[in-house]
């Protein structure tokens, strides 16, 4: 028990902790496996001597408990997780209502949920599958009909996208598929290949190239080619490859 208590004692040092006087945006963005566990075993006695009933401590419960805290920090980085938990203003009712469809907040929001390390993202990237009405949408023919054979294979079950176990924070960049066509400088953000497929984009699409990376990095797990389409986000990635 004794040397049990010193090895706890011993990573504590090597681990700092989290400041929950802190903007939240920083610290959420910064914390690793224990500090998560941390914030969540914190969650959980905010609640209790608020007098709520926290329910069973496991890490179901704390990962859905991180989750709450993680939609509404997005709402405002700048705000502790003091402020969010405090009495006045109770956690459940900080849920902010979600962004509105298809907006950078959405994706953004959307991509975050891939961060938790107790996400399942095998159904989350199943969940990005487009439909051949989604491509058709967003691509002319014949390069529509191209994709249309290329993500049937890509989406295979079982695949899944998502960061790599030391990357901590979303790199988002956003613009749409008619401002990308009409020379937007967003341009310089997304894959060189988007200049072969400009002249296949149809309507006017919100679309993302996002990067799973460190806290402060710039360079990491990229991917592209989240579109917002028939009402949903779906991921139609590196879509010159199909002119090849």
């Amino acid at each position: 028990m004794v040397g049990c208590l010193l090895a706890t004692a011993a990573a504590a040092q090597e681990n700092p902790g989290f400041d929950p006087d802190a903007p939240c945006g920083g610290e959420l963005r910064a914390a690793d496996d224990t500090d998560k566990l941390m914030i969540a075993a914190w969650m959980h006695g905010y609640r209790s001597a608020g007098g709520e009933a926290a329910g069973m401590v496991d890490l179901a419960t704390s990962a859905s408990l991180l989750g709450e805290l993680f939609t509404s920090c997005l709402a405002d980085e700048t705000r502790s997780l003091n402020e969010i938990m405090s009495p006045a203003e109770p956690s459940r009712d900080l849920v902010v209502a979600p962004a509105a469809a298809g907006t950078e907040a959405d994706a953004r929001a959307l991509l975050m949920r891939f961060l938790d390390p107790a996400a399942d993202r095998v159904a989350l990237t199943a969940a990005l599958k487009p439909e051949d009405a989604d491509i058709s949408e967003v691509y002319a023919e014949p390069l529509a009909g191209k994709l249309k054979a290329s993500f049937a294979q890509t989406f295979t079950p079982g695949i899944q996208i998502g960061p790599k176990p030391d990357q901590n924070a979303l790199l988002v960049y956003y613009s749409t598929t008619a401002r990308l066509k009409s020379g937007d400088p967003a341009l310089s953000n997304f894959p060189g290949g988007y200049a072969d497929v400009l002249q296949y984009f149809r309507g006017d699409h919100p679309i993302v190239r996002f990067k799973f990376v460190e806290e402060g990095k710039e360079l990491g797990l990229a991917f592209d080619g989240l579109i917002f389409v028939n009402g949903r986000w779906v991921l139609m990635p590196k879509p010159w490859r199909a002119l090849e």
